[in-house]
């Protein structure tokens, strides 16, 4: 199949153009940067993928004769600003992450594709409680991302329904692995790639925030679910994809110690800090009960991030 993959240059979409290369499906990596700094990961067949520039948000470029003929989409591109870029441009947060994925629909359903999986997120939930939710529990989060993210999947499942395509959404929670880096739509890296980076380059840190909980997923195993799922049929069903464990930052950091070397020292001037705390579970149940899928554990997903920055 010849997918679509948007935001193909982000964290998570090279993760996915990834994935989607080495199960033989036949990608087009698009995203807004220039084809010159598009760099799928290392181990990415590259003669299954090929790149084009496109602005979602900007519904003309949504065109034939720019993305060829097309049987699949995963729309993963998104802007993920701070909380107070949200107040400052919140039309352009609505622009891209909800008009954005209109854009992608209305193409969709004039080019008669058959799959449509959007990358949704766990900020359609309220993390700051300590309790457990469930796919239902939904109800756009705290922020206009989160809002704008559930919107967007509501939308996925009535073009679903007018139009008779196979469609699906994926919530996941904390990302980490390789090809994490700053970027204009994502202008912040976590805490796991800062603690990686500080044990890479040799610089000891201070950790605060080490009673803050936050649920910890590898890209990698994020990816080959949001795959399985496309793969079969979706259904016009949203599925949590997380480890359905938020661990205390003193764990985490553990964790990278054992596997990256990482220095901690009290009186280091270069402080980690792991807030805010979020300790709601968001439950990974049913994706688990329909797929037979184990979360791995965070040691095992840290392991695979060392050796994926050493190729």
């Amino acid at each position: 199949m010849r997918v679509l993959i948007t935001g193909a240059g982000g964290f998570f979409g090279r993760a996915l153009v990834r994935q989607f290369a080495l199960a033989g499906e036949e990608v087009v990596a698009a995203d807004i940067m220039d084809p010159n700094d598009f760099a799928p990961r290392s181990d990415t067949p590259a003669d299954a993928v090929s790149y084009i520039q496109l602005d979602v948000a900007d519904e003309s470029q949504w065109a034939l004769d720019r993305t060829g003929p097309i049987q699949g989409i995963v729309q993963a591109a998104a802007l993920t600003p701070t909380l107070d870029e949200m107040k400052e441009e919140p039309r352009k947060l609505v622009n891209v992450n909800l008009n954005g994925t209109l854009h992608a629909l209305n193409f969709a359903q004039e080019q008669g594709i058959e799959k449509f999986l959007f990358i949704s997120s766990g900020g359609v939930y309220d993390q700051f409680t300590p309790t457990t939710l469930h796919e239902a529990d939904a109800d756009g989060g705290f922020s206009l991302y989160g809002s704008a993210k559930l919107a967007a999947e509501i939308m996925t499942w009535r073009y679903a329904e007018m139009f008779g395509f196979d469609a699906g959404a994926v919530r996941p929670t904390s990302m980490y692995g390789p090809a994490e880096e700053f970027r204009g739509t994502r202008p912040f890296v976590t805490e796991i790639k800062t603690l990686v980076d500080a044990a890479m380059s040799g610089t000891a840190v201070r950790i605060e925030g080490q009673d803050a909980h936050c649920d910890w997923i590898f890209v990698d195993d994020v990816a080959k679910a949001a795959y399985d799922f496309f793969a079969a049929g979706m259904d016009s069903r949203a599925f949590n994809l997380s480890s359905g464990n938020p661990r205390p930052f003193s764990e985490v950091v553990a964790a990278v110690q054992s596997v990256f070397g990482l220095k901690v020292d009290a009186s280091s001037d270069t402080v980690i800090d792991g807030n805010p705390n979020r300790p709601t579970v968001i439950s990974p149940d049913a994706y688990k009960k329909e797929f037979g899928w184990q979360p791995p554990p965070l040691e095992d997903g840290l392991r695979r991030y060392s050796e994926a920055l050493q190729q």
